[in-house]
Parts: structure tokens; C-alpha cells; sequence
């Protein structure tokens, strides 16, 4: 016997002399202790030992399975609802508008307050570039002096044609009176004495009614040239009043108390207004004082979809920034004009107004909302996830639970909501299906997923 041998020999030995005395041991020990005579017998404990192993074993090895780490859903049967979900921005349905003034030139925005701040009656809320209108005052009030200045001296001219008008009408007046007294004092003079006074007394008649008629003619003329001065003089005056008007209207204030929310800026690619931006046209809405006991979500439709919506179908209103805040709510108005999404797009969206039915103190115009638009309601069915349905030779199938497999099951189906899908027939309420394909072992499903999202096209 090789020295190897002998030293295996003695390990053997020397652990079955150890483990005689371990049972000696626990024995002495059982026998001190209060338990039924099969319970201090150490060979059924190592039997119990073993079997609890066993099943341990058995256990460990079932959980780990690749059946169990199967996500599923239980079936149930319930109202399904059909919708939309966009999301939109909060608005006040009624609001006091404050737009930008009516007025000639280019309107730019130098001051802007705050938004969210609460104002009174008078406040100052927008200024515009004052330069063009102070320039066109300046320019007004010139005209203006101009203007009064040449009515000034057409008014000077006029008295003083009118002084010599008056001063030759007056000479052909004498001259007429004195042809009279000499018809007096030579009627008894020779006959042709007399018919030369007579000549003379119709000459100078006659030169004192055109005297009288030219005075009158003048004065016309004169009062129609003063009149134009006059009325040229008023349009200047009336043009610096306007220049004024313009002047003080480039400072927009408050017509009542209110919570300040800036208008959106069309002209600028549908962001808020912000000092520095033009205004595109007159009256163009700037700010607005809300009435915030009535909200509405404003939100916008997919030319697709907009004929499923109608007015008077609910909608749930959920707050981004309070997601379990949910307010029932209602559409008032589909628009029956689409526009562009965007600049860069040729999808046309509808806009849409929902109505919130209650009121609440979070409720904040500018808020973003996703807005839930209910198109139907089916009463009490059948409906699992879209992806616990698959298709296999052009049928529909689901894989029912069954103890530790799955059934492959043949179903029948009908509408889709935006994530779930109802069962018409295949399946009962109560069946847990499978939420992904259990024929296909985990590590293959990662390894597919992995190479589609490699294969993805780059987004651009």
C-alpha cells in the first residue's frame, strides 16, 4: 500500500470516528430534551434534513424557470374606452385683451411686465419704441407752424387788398354822388352842358356799381382763400393731435385688476411675446387679464383623427406638473379650419377648445395639460393589451397561463384604443395572458430588440 493510499485511508477513517462521535453527541443531547421518541432518533431528522433539501432544490429550480419571468395580464371585463390623447395649454374662456395700438409705423416692444403679475386698474403693462412717433410729432408740429404762419400772413394780405378795395369802391361812390349834385346845378344850363353831366353822371354810375361788384368779388375770393388756410391749418392741427394720441398710446395699462398673461406671437413662430419682438399689425393681442373661474385646455387634432371629435364628447384633463390632479371636462368648439403644425410642416392640425367643468386653485393659464378626448365608451368587455395579441398564420392569437405554461389560444377581435385591444371571443374573464411571446426564450427577445434598435434608421 502506497503512502497516498494509506493517507486517504486514515482521512476516512478518521471523519467516520468523527461523525460517530457528532451522533453520540446529539443523541446525549436529544435525550435531554422533552420530545416524542421518533424525534430524538437522528436518522429521521437526517431524513426530514434531506427531504426539506429536496424540495428546496425542486423550488429554487421552478422559480427559476424561464416560464415565470413572463410578464402577464389578467383579463377582466370593464368599460372600454376609445380616444385621443394630445396635449394642449390652458387657457381663461373669458378674458379682458389688451392689443397693441392702431397705429401708423413700426411697433417694437421696450418694456413688458411681468408675466403671473397681478395688476389694478391704470398699471403700466407694455411700452413701445417711442423714436418714430416723437420724430413724427416733431414733424407734425413743424407743418403746423408752417401753417399758421402762412394763414398769417394771407390774413395781412387780405386787409390790405381789402383797404384798397374799399378806398376804390369808396372814390366811385363819390364820384357817382358829385355827377349827381352837377346834374342839379346845370339843369338850367345849355342842353348839351346838360347831356355832358347826364354822360358823366351815368359813367361814374356805372364805375361805382363795378366798383361794388369787384369789392364783393375780392371779399369772396378772400374769404374762400382764408377759409382754405383754415381748414389747411386745422388737418395740421388735427395731425399733431394724432401724433400725440399716437405718442401716448405706445404705453398700454391695465383697464382692470387681473393675473398678466402674455399672447402668444404668431409672427414668431407661435412663441410668447418678448421685449424686442415688432408687431406685425394693429391690434394685435399683447396681454391678456384672465377670469380664471372658467379654464379650457386649447389643443390641436390631427387632420386624421379631427372627424372622430365632435362637440359635447368628455375629456379628461390630466396637469403635467400635477399628475394626480384629473378634471372631467367637455369639448365646446372643433375649428372648421386646419392649419399648418408648423412652419416646417404640411400636416394640418384643427384646433380644439375643452371646456374644464370645475374649478380649482391650480389651475394656472400657460399650464401644459394632456388632454384625454373620450370617442366612445363600450359597456362591459373583454380587452387585454395590444401586445398580448400576436399573429401566426394570419390568425390572432393570445398564450393563456396554464400552471407553469402557456396555451396558445385563437382569438377573435375588436376595436383598439390607444393601448388596448377587445376581445370579442377566445377568452374568458379572470385568464392571465402572456405579455410577450413565451415560445421565445428571454435572451433570444434581448437579442432580437438589441438588433432592431441597431437597424433603426438614424433620425435626421
Amino acid at each position: 500500500m502506497d503512502v497516498k493510499t494509506s493517507a486517504v485511508k486514515f482521512n476516512k477513517i478518521s471523519i467516520s470516528e468523527k461523525i460517530k462521535n457528532s451522533t453520540e453527541k446529539i443523541d446525549a443531547r436529544l435525550s435531554t430534551l422533552k420530545l416524542p421518541p421518533i424525534l430524538k432518533k437522528t436518522k429521521f431528522l437526517a431524513a426530514i434534513t434531506i427531504a426539506a433539501v429536496v424540495i428546496i432544490i425542486f423550488a429554487t429550480y421552478s422559480f427559476s424557470s424561464g416560464e415565470t419571468n413572463v410578464p402577464v395580464y389578467k383579463v377582466r371585463a370593464d368599460d372600454f374606452l376609445i380616444s385621443i390623447t394630445e396635449s394642449g395649454e390652458l387657457r381663461a374662456k373669458n378674458s379682458i385683451s389688451i392689443p397693441s395700438p392702431r397705429i401708423r409705423g413700426t411697433l417694437k416692444i421696450v418694456y413688458l411686465i411681468q408675466e403671473g403679475t397681478y395688476v389694478k386698474p391704470g398699471d403700466v403693462v407694455v411700452k413701445f419704441d417711442p423714436t418714430e412717433a416723437i420724430n413724427e410729432l416733431k414733424e407734425d408740429e413743424a407743418a403746423l407752424e408752417i401753417a399758421l404762419s402762412e394763414k398769417q400772413k394771407l390774413e395781412a394780405n387780405h386787409r390790405s387788398a381789402k383797404a384798397q378795395a374799399d378806398a376804390e369802391l369808396k372814390n366811385a361812390e363819390l364820384s357817382f354822388e358829385l355827377s349827381k349834385l352837377n346834374l342839379e346845378q346845370i339843369k338850367f344850363e345849355a342842353a348839351i352842358k346838360q347831356q355832358e353831366a347826364q354822360l358823366q353822371h351815368r359813367k361814374n354810375e356805372l364805375a361805382y356799381e363795378r366798383a361794388k361788384q369787384d369789392a364783393a368779388s375780392k371779399e369772396i375770393i378772400r374769404n374762400a382763400e382764408l377759409n382754405k388756410m383754415e381748414i389747411e391749418v386745422q388737418q395740421k392741427r388735427q395731425e399733431v393731435e394724432k401724433s400725440k394720441r399716437d405718442l401716448d398710446a405706445l404705453t398700454l395699462t391695465a383697464p382692470a385688476e387681473g393675473l398678466v398673461v402674455y399672447e402668444t406671437n404668431w409672427a414668431n413662430n407661435g412663441r410668447k411675446f418678448n421685449v424686442g419682438d415688432q408687431i406685425s399689425w394693429g391690434g394685435m393681442p399683447i396681454i391678456s387679464l384672465p377670469d380664471l373661474s372658467k379654464m379650457e385646455s386649447i389643443t390641436y387634432v390631427n387632420e386624421v383623427d379631427v372627424s372622430k371629435v365632435k362637440i359635447g364628447q368628455k375629456v379628461k384633463v390630466t396637469l403635467d406638473a400635477f399628475q394626480d390632479s384629473v378634471f372631467d371636462a367637455e369639448i365646446v368648439n372643433v375649428a372648421r379650419l386646419g392649419r399648418a403644425k408648423d412652419n416646417s410642416s404640411n400636416i394640418k392640425v384643427f384646433e380644439i377648445n375643452v371646456l374644464v367643468n370645475s374649478t380649482s386653485e391650480i389651475l394656472k393659464p400657460g399650464m401644459t395639460t394632456s388632454n384625454k378626448i373620450i370617442i366612445n365608451q363600450i359597456p362591459d368587455v373583454l380587452f387585454v393589451p395590444q401586445e398580448a395579441v400576436f399573429e401566426k398564420e394570419g390568425e390572432k392569437i393570445v398564450y393563456v397561463k396554464n400552471g407553469s405554461g402557456f396555451d396558445e389560444q385563437e382569438v377573435e377581435v375588436g376595436e383598439k384604443s390607444e393601448n388596448y385591444i377587445i376581445i370579442s371571443k377566445g377568452l374568458n374573464e379572470g385568464d392571465e395572458v402572456a405579455l410577450i411571446d413565451p415560445t421565445i426564450k428571454l435572451d433570444e427577445v434581448e437579442t432580437a430588440e438589441s438588433e432592431s434598435s441597431v437597424n433603426l434608421p438614424q433620425a435626421k
